[in-house]
C-alpha cells in the first residue's frame, strides 16, 4: 500500500520538503524564464498567464477569485527567492551551531584547567605549610 502525499510530506526533513516544493516549482509553466501574471477576464474570472519578456502570453489556468489568482502568481514568482533565503539562514545557523560548540568544547576546557591548577595550588599551599611547620 503506498503513502498520501500528506503522509510522505509530513515523513520529510524540512530540507527535502523544500526540495521537493522546488522540484515541483520547476516543471510549471515557463519557470525559470517568465513571470506568471492575471488578468480579469469578465465573464470566465481571472485567467493566469505565463509571460516572456518578448511579451509572449501562455495560458496557465483560472481562477473565480481575484484573490485566488494574486496568491498563485505572487507565490509562483517569490518561491525561488523564499527557498534561496530559507537555505542561506539555514547555512548561517548551522555555522553558529558549529561555532557555538566549538566555543563550549574550549570554555569545557578552560575549566578543566582552571580545576587542574588550583589542584596545583592547593599543592604548593600544602608543601609550604609542611616546610614552615
Amino acid at each position: 500500500m503506498g503513502f498520501t502525499i500528506q503522509e510522505r510530506l509530513i515523513e520529510m526533513t524540512d530540507e527535502e520538503f523544500f526540495d521537493h516544493l522546488f522540484q515541483l516549482f520547476t516543471y510549471t509553466t515557463g519557470a525559470e524564464e517568465t513571470y506568471w501574471d492575471y488578468e480579469d477576464t469578465g465573464e470566465t474570472g481571472f485567467d493566469i498567464h505565463s509571460c516572456s519578456q518578448d511579451g509572449e502570453r501562455v495560458f496557465v489556468g483560472y481562477f473565480d477569485r481575484e484573490a485566488d489568482a494574486d496568491f498563485v502568481t505572487a507565490i509562483h514568482g517569490c518561491l525561488p527567492d523564499l527557498i534561496r533565503r530559507l537555505y542561506a539562514a539555514t547555512d548561517s545557523s548551522e555555522r553558529y551551531e558549529v561555532a557555538f560548540d566549538e566555543c563550549q568544547q574550549q570554555l569545557a576546557e578552560a575549566e578543566r584547567e582552571i580545576r587542574k591548577l588550583k589542584k596545583q595550588i592547593a599543592e604548593y599551599r600544602d608543601d609550604l605549610e609542611g616546610l614552615i611547620a
